[in-house]
């Protein structure tokens, strides 16, 4: 098995064995959506056939944070501001935004630097 460079799993799952299952594969008969029978080996190759599958690049795997890239540095999250606005502000903000080819999210980091520096 290859590791791999991600931390799993993700620090926001939790995987515990529980040795109190209510399912006994020795007894009771499972199956899968296509008929097949889970059994203990069915298990050991599903694991292994995912493991696989990272490694082929064939199932993307989380590398970090999702979203937008940080503004603060790579690994880090960036906090949020957020304001309401009248709607005509807003469109205004749009009609700007785009003639300077950026969003308005852009537009509004540099005014809200430009009102603090002056400040």
């Amino acid at each position: 098995m290859t590791e791999h460079e991600a931390a799993w799993p993700p620090e926001d799952m939790e995987l515990v064995l529980d040795h109190d299952s209510e399912i006994d594969s020795d007894f009771e008969e499972i199956y899968d959506s296509k008929g097949n029978r889970i059994t203990d080996e069915y298990v050991v190759d599903a694991i292994a056939d995912v493991h696989r599958a990272i490694d082929e690049g064939r199932v993307p795997v989380p590398t970090g944070r999702g979203g937008r890239p940080s503004l603060t540095g790579e690994g880090t999250h960036s906090p949020k501001v957020s304001f309401r606005v009248p709607e005509e502000l807003r469109e205004r903000a749009k009609a700007r935004a785009e003639k300077e080819g950026k969003t308005v999210s852009a537009l509004a980091r540099e005014a809200f630097e430009q009102f603090l520096r002056a400040g």
